[in-house]
């Protein structure tokens, strides 16, 4: 059986437009389970431990980054560490990634803003139909994180694909969940690059707004979603 494995994550909320939270997001990554991983999983799971690293797993890239939550009381090396080894399983693993992209200056927020997460969602499933179709099975894994994005999954997948099914994930259990969190956060910092810049603590943990265009962001456009690539 040739199934399909969709991980989904958001960043961002559905309240009222705030200056440091413009831009919503919604992180997909798509595996194709024909393209075994577990050698990538190992050698994560391996250097995470190596590094005694483990009890900041599942890694929430946004927090690790600015040094806030679990992560508070690591320095820059250690979390720059832990950063790198999960960029490194995501570069290293076949995998294709979609991120749907929303200013809520533009489009609102609440009811407005599912309306348009819905629209674009629902455009790239219909524009990808007969790679979704190719599929004896996509199932389509979220952690029910906001009911928005529950609601708009089911509403979407499940009236274009026949053959879909949805279960919830645990950010713990699933590394993909967290290369979808990572997508939002590679997002959202190049939004805050192009247009006002990197935060203090964004450029000290990166190494500058250029490096991380060309150290980071141009390796990881290049798992965007192409439904041409690896079909055989």
């Amino acid at each position: 059986m040739k199934e399909l494995s969709v991980f989904c994550d958001e960043s961002g909320d559905f309240g009222p437009v705030s200056p440091h939270s413009p831009f919503y997001f919604v992180g997909f990554v798509f595996h194709d389970q024909s393209y075994d991983i577990t050698g990538e999983l190992q050698k994560f799971k391996e250097r995470v431990f190596a590094q005694g690293q483990n009890e900041y797993v599942p890694v929430h890239t946004a927090p690790l980054i600015r040094r806030e939550e679990k992560y508070r009381n690591l320095d820059g090396a250690v979390r720059k560490k832990l950063f790198d080894t999960l960029f490194a399983f995501f570069r290293h693993c076949e995998l294709q990634i979609k991120v749907i992209d929303i200013d809520k200056r533009w489009y609102g927020f609440d009811g407005d803003l599912e309306e348009r997460i819905a629209k674009e969602l629902g455009t790239f499933v219909r524009d990808n139909l007969k790679y979704f179709q190719s599929y004896d099975r996509v199932v389509v894994y979220y952690d029910r994180g906001q009911k928005e994005i529950s609601r708009t999954l089911k509403i979407i997948f499940g009236s274009t694909l026949s053959n879909v099914e949805f279960r919830i994930v645990s950010p713990r259990d699933y590394l993909l969940f967290q290369v979808a969190d990572l997508a939002c956060t590679m997002f959202l910092i190049e939004k805050k690059r192009e247009e006002s810049g990197l935060s203090k603590s964004e450029s000290s943990f990166f190494g500058g707004a250029q490096r991380f265009k060309k150290t980071y962001y141009k390796l990881f456009c290049r798992k965007l979603f192409n439904a041409e690539r690896w079909r055989s």
